[in-house]
């Protein structure tokens, strides 16, 4: 028989840094009780890479593995540009041990409950959610927060819209490396141009330090679910062919494998009566450059005060949940819905038009380098964006009405080529 629900007043579906950083903010402003349902704690990325002040920001400095002076885009067809600062701006994380410095934080707070396992159902009645987990326990709470990243928890059982675009990504972490400056600098992270060969997605080159380096390229598809197999025959391409990393890499010990999908394009509504969602499961990742630990934690903390505020007020309407999707607005709106926009753009175009675009990256300064990897900027208008999205649908226009002609032409002479032979042998 299943058992009584266990009550709290706000429950966490997600044991990332969304759901973690929310679960601080929550016990740093409120005495809510407080469960986070997971099975494990930062399961997902190895290695991501981050901004320095945000590691700041959130006291995050003993996960970091190694620290950036320099950041490169690299063509697979041989462009690159190259820009250095003068500090550190750049980071790579420890993902899990980032996740579990964030634990320890919300285990301070004396409402803070950590139950191990995952959650399978979810209902609502008068008294809010009641939650089921695997085997027959269950969780009351007038207040869900889902940050069940892909899984997509409440989507799921509420049938909620879900983001647009899925990058789905693969990529190992290699030791025993023997790096030169001439091939590859210590403290220079890499973003890698996409390619059909090695993923429309494009990749990343990141050193860890220590002779360790993270490598990997990733796929975007509309769909959430795409083939590992593919994904993992077109990273072992890269592996074998992107130069000069093949060559390094060749050297090195292949080791812990990073895979996972990162959802893109954030969806419209980020709250229902009783209900927050943040961070990969409504596809607050940048959709430009699919980096994820900013927003999972600024997204995080937000959520967490409002979700805190609503439980003073023992008020959980969407009406007052939803200064948590104003301050998103305020601060994200245009960069995204121009990074929404153009993604169809970005993530189809050839090689050719990434060795321009790497080249083109020369001529910017390296503060305007590291505002497009953050804020994607320059922001453009929306007439600016709408005739980028006509130029490049009558470009692909054009194209097919020219590869459907040269295709036909060739049938067509193949044919005439056929009955003038049989003319001449009559």
């Amino acid at each position: 028989m299943p058992q009584s629900p266990e009550s709290f007043d706000i429950a966490i579906i997600g044991g990332g840094l969304a759901g973690l950083s929310a679960a601080v903010a929550i016990g740093a402003d409120s005495e809510a009780r407080v469960v986070l349902i997971d099975k494990d704690v930062g399961h997902n990325n190895l290695t991501p890479l981050t901004f320095s002040d945000v590691v700041q920001k959130f006291s995050l400095e003993d996960s970091v593995v190694n620290r950036y002076r320099g950041f490169s885009l690299h063509s697979s067809l041989g462009s690159q540009s190259i820009h250095y600062y003068s500090g550190f701006p750049l980071a790579s994380l420890d993902y899990r041990w980032a996740c579990y410095i964030l634990l320890t934080r919300a285990q301070r707070s004396l409402g803070f409950t950590w139950q191990r396992g995952y959650a399978t159902g979810l209902v609502k009645d008068r008294e809010g959610w009641i939650i089921s987990l695997n085997g027959s326990q269950r969780i009351r709470a007038p207040l869900l927060i889902d940050a069940s990243g892909r899984a997509h928890f409440a989507a799921r059982c509420l049938h909620l819209a879900r983001p647009r675009m899925y990058s789905h990504c693969y990529g190992q972490i290699f030791s025993r490396c023997q790096i030169t400056d001439s091939e590859l600098a210590e403290d220079i992270c890499l973003f890698l141009g996409g390619s059909e060969r090695f993923g429309n997605g494009g990749g990343w080159c990141y050193p860890l330090g220590a002779g360790r380096i993270s490598f990997g390229f990733a796929s975007v598809t509309d769909s959430p679910r795409y083939p590992l197999k593919l994904v993992r025959q077109k990273y072992q391409r890269a592996l074998r062919e992107f130069a000069p990393y093949a060559d390094i890499l060749a050297r090195g010990k292949p080791g812990p494998v990073e895979r996972g999908s990162i959802p893109l394009g954030p969806v419209r509504r980020f709250v229902c009566d009783g209900l927050l969602l943040v961070g990969d499961v409504v596809g607050q990742a940048t959709p430009w450059a699919c980096m994820g630990v900013e927003p999972a934690l600024v997204n995080g903390q937000t959520c967490g005060r409002v979700a805190a505020q609503a439980f003073k007020q023992r008020d959980f309407r969407a009406r007052v949940l939803r200064e948590y999707e104003t301050i998103w607005a305020q601060a994200n709106q245009r960069s995204y819905r121009q990074g929404t926009m153009l993604a169809p753009l970005q993530w189809t175009q050839g090689e050719e038009v990434w060795d321009k675009i790497a080249a083109s990256h020369s001529r910017l300064t390296p503060e305007e380098t590291l505002a497009h990897l953050r804020y994607n900027e320059p922001i453009r208008s929306l007439p600016i964006l709408g005739w980028s999205m006509v130029y490049d649908r009558l470009g692909r226009i054009r194209r097919g009405v020219r590869d459907w002609v040269r295709q036909h032409l060739r049938i067509w002479q193949g044919k005439h080529v056929k009955t003038h032979a049989r003319a001449e042998g009559s």
